[in-house]
């Protein structure tokens, strides 16, 4: 029997369809990632379509041949950041995809939902919406949500107050990095300690809060020295985290992204808001060793953090350890097709795949 055929499209948010395709890859399963355009991060993709920011008539053609392309060529379609590689509204504003075809051809669909690909506007008070932008959010993102949640076999969410506009779907860890490929190291040797932020968002990461607490301790005296990493590739997140001793995420959305299971991943520690309001806020409870902290109290959870080496290097370890029981993307990829299609007895191991896998 021949091995499934995964497709993921049409977004790489984060590198987490790039992260689940070499997983897929590793467990024996062909599979590859298409996007409409090149990612600014400098994420790895199989397929670009060459179509970013276009809406015209020849772009839409070209999405909908090229659905018609990949019907026969894949058994699984697993879909990004809440959208399909064809959408058309029709007069009445109504959205039209490719998913009734796939449902009617027996192909298997997957969703993952990743931000505010789910979250309408009134749900992130973070993003600054203009009033063109909010009246597209509030006409497409509720008929997108429907007809995945109408159409997927399975529909999973990266961040868990996503549960919120998603009824039935799961659940799942980030499968951006695969932890056995990247390298701890020890924090670095000197004086001066190096925070690292890395906000795709101003706005919704806290970045003016986490900019504030580095420079009231700086002003008392401390040797701090924040490293605003912007506008850089994936490559260069990853090697200037390195270089520092430790990371702050976000202040602000309630739970941890990518760039923090990269960090942790490299033994940084990381502190970051977690709202843990109701159970189901945090599905790892305890057991996630990220260091809580807010808006509000960054600052005195910065200080009393990295006036404790020994707590320090203990956060880093427990988050090495954490990513690579619970952000293994090979973990997260067989959970996600279990039971929809075979399992190659060949499948590699964590340390063994590592090397067939990327980090850009």
């Amino acid at each position: 029997m021949r091995p499934a055929r995964i497709l993921h499209a049409p977004r790489n948010i984060a590198g987490n369809p790039i992260g689940l395709s070499r997983a897929e890859r590793a467990l024996g399963l062909r599979s590859e990632v298409l996007v409409i355009g090149e990612h600014s991060f400098g994420y790895q993709s199989d397929i670009d379509l060459d179509l970013a920011g276009r809406t015209d008539t020849r772009a839409m053609l070209k999405r909908a041949l090229w659905v018609l392309r990949l019907l026969p060529a894949y058994d699984v379609f697993h879909y990004n950041f809440g959208q399909s590689v064809y959408h058309r509204l029709d007069g009445q504003g109504r959205l039209h995809t490719e998913l009734p075809w796939l449902k009617r051809m027996g192909k298997r669909i997957l969703a993952t939902f990743q931000g505010n690909d789910a979250r309408p506007p009134d749900g992130n008070p973070f993003v600054d919406y203009t009033d063109a932008q909010r009246a597209e959010v509030e006409l497409l993102q509720p008929q997108r949500r429907a007809t995945i949640l109408r159409h997927a076999d399975r529909v999973f969410f990266l961040n868990p107050d996503l549960r919120h506009w998603l009824p039935g779907a799961e659940f799942r860890p980030y499968a951006s990095i695969d932890p056995f490929a990247l390298e701890a190291t020890p924090l670095p040797e000197g004086t001066e300690l190096i925070i690292a932020h890395a906000p795709s968002d101003r706005a919704q990461k806290g970045t003016d809060s986490v900019i504030g607490a580095v420079e009231s301790l700086r002003a008392e005296g401390l040797k701090l020295r924040l490293d605003l990493i912007e506008g850089v590739s994936h490559n260069e997140v990853i090697e200037r985290t390195r270089r520092a001793h430790l990371v702050i995420d976000q202040v602000n959305l309630g739970w941890y992204g990518a760039f923090a299971v990269e960090a942790m991943a490299l033994g940084r520690p990381v502190l970051c808001y977690i709202r843990e309001e109701e159970p189901a806020d945090n599905p790892w409870g305890d057991e996630l060793p990220i260091v809580r902290t807010t808006a509000e109290t960054l600052r005195g959870d910065l200080r009393a953090l990295i006036s404790d080496p020994q707590r320090l290097r203990r956060a880093g370890a427990e988050g090495r350890s954490f990513v690579e029981h619970r952000h293994d993307p090979r973990q997260i990829a067989r959970q996600n097709l279990e039971g929809l299609v075979p399992f190659p007895d060949t499948a590699t191991s964590p340390t063994s795949a590592a090397s067939a896998t990327t980090t850009g």
